[in-house]
């Protein structure tokens, strides 16, 4: 565990933000190889089949992970300010809770899947497949979202090595499975995701092992930790405007997506493989960037306000030097890495589709890494109407834009709609920050901190 607010910024958070870097490219990598084989050895539609579902798992994912994302805030200030027994009774309730939450959303999403199927589009030659993957990650829910909290909880007191490692396992078990399960044993679609949820599951337990190992090590002042909902009441203020801000940014998403679907199988396929791309290099920046909102937590949890602002600067530069060369990389050899998800033989107009992504809109992104190291540092000092004023605008960009223009310009359509939202968000934020209404007061953070209720806990 590691105070971040302590010795040179651009060396703490190199060695802080290099294995969350590491661990989202290997995240992404497994994820790409299950893409690679549903495209190589089950063809265009069994890479459909995974992602014609894409938009609303995204969007069910991404409230859970807003969530935990604000709950590890409030967790990185109580480890800051040497509140153990709060931090661990807070973390063990809200794990039973987000746990029971995601079984519940996963067991009415299968319930569900015939209207949302025809909300998407989902092509009649996809519909059985996509129903039996969408209904495994479903019925698995529970364990794949605890997973972000466990994650994030760690950063939060300052572990990111560990992250890398469980990244690492995950990726193993998931490549282990999927050529058990697709080439060995020809399970389809099926074996994709059972081969994520048993990842999840193992990789989950090695989690909870290495967070009572770190509890442990935390004074507890000969206190009882308790279950008890009213430890975790003063995250709300945290957890559920990250969990607003990501679901609007992301309803966006499975609004646009009947409009790509409709398209046909062509544009359904080639959107997995521009998915798998953008994912890739967001992921970098984005787990960069979790430097940036750790250390901002741990700065007002400390009351070292003045630091805040210095470690933007090294976010920034930081999220820059780590997302180029892929970015490079994708933008130069992009039939390479498009030719990764697609046979051979896959049909010229997937091909064209995803081509374009690569080498005309994705350059574009650089305004994107502006955009989330923003959110990380709003997130990080619980400026959550600003977070959720520039989502709101940016998203709301895309969807008018995407209306617009995908009729007009199909594909290419789609992705102006991105990239103008990404350009408009970057204008907003950095005006944001600029304003400087975003830092904390003193006393309202310390007033926050140390409320009567809380005494008396």
């Amino acid at each position: 565990m590691k105070d971040l607010t302590k010795g040179n910024i651009f060396k703490t958070f190199f060695l802080f933000g290099l294995p969350l870097v590491l661990s989202g490219v290997l995240t992404q990598a497994y994820s790409l190889i299950d893409s690679a084989i549903a495209g190589q050895f089950l063809g265009e539609v069994g890479l459909a089949a995974t992602s014609a579902t894409t938009p609303l798992d995204t969007f069910i994912s991404s409230a859970f992970w807003g969530f935990c994302v604000g709950f590890s805030v409030y967790i990185a200030r109580l480890f800051a300010a040497k509140e153990y027994r709060k931090l661990k009774s807070a973390f063990y309730t809200c794990l039973l809770l987000v746990m029971a939450l995601g079984f519940i959303v996963g067991g009415a999403m299968i319930l569900l899947y015939e209207p949302l199927a025809d909300l998407l589009k989902i092509d009649d030659g996809i519909h059985k497949n996509s129903f039996v993957y969408f209904s495994i990650i479903n019925g698995g829910r529970g364990i794949i979202v605890i997973g972000v909290l466990l994650t994030f909880t760690l950063n939060a007191m300052g572990v990111s090595g560990y992250t890398f490692w469980m990244s690492l396992l995950s990726g193993v078990l998931n490549v282990a499975g999927n050529i058990l399960s697709i080439i060995l044993l020809d399970m389809g679609v099926a074996g994709i995701a059972l081969s994520t949820l048993l990842s999840s599951l193992i990789v989950n337990s090695f989690y909870l092992l290495k967070i009572h190992a770190c509890f442990k090590q935390l004074d507890n002042d000969g206190k009882r930790v308790c279950l008890k909902f009213s430890y975790i009441k003063n995250s709300i203020p945290y957890a559920l405007p990250n969990m607003a801000q990501q679901t609007v940014m992301y309803f966006v998403g499975l609004l646009i997506s009947p409009l790509v679907n409709g398209m046909g199988i062509a544009a359904t396929a080639s959107y997995s493989v521009v998915t798998h791309i953008y994912n890739l290099i967001a992921n970098v920046y984005q787990n960069s960037s979790r430097t940036v909102s750790n250390y901002a937590a741990q700065c007002i949890g400390s009351k070292q306000y003045a630091k805040i602002k210095k470690g933007v600067g090294a976010g920034l530069l930081q999220g820059l030097a780590f997302a180029t060369p892929f970015i490079l990389v994708c933008v130069f050899f992009r039939e390479a890495v498009c030719g990764i998800f697609l046979k051979a033989d896959a049909s010229a107009l997937v091909k064209e589709y995803s081509h374009a992504f690569a080498k005309i809109y994705l350059p574009f992104i650089y305004f994107n890494i502006v955009n989330n190291l923003f959110h990380a540092l709003y997130r990080g000092v619980k400026a959550m109407g600003h977070l959720f004023f520039m989502t709101l605008l940016g998203s709301l960009a895309r969807l008018l834009c995407s209306i617009f223009l995908i009729p007009k310009m199909g594909m290419n359509g789609f992705y102006l709609g991105w990239v103008i939202s990404w350009i408009v968000e970057a204008i907003i934020t950095t005006c944001l920050y600029f304003i400087g209404k975003w830092l904390p007061k003193a006393e309202e953070v310390s007033q926050e901190q140390t409320t009567p209720q809380e005494k008396v806990a």
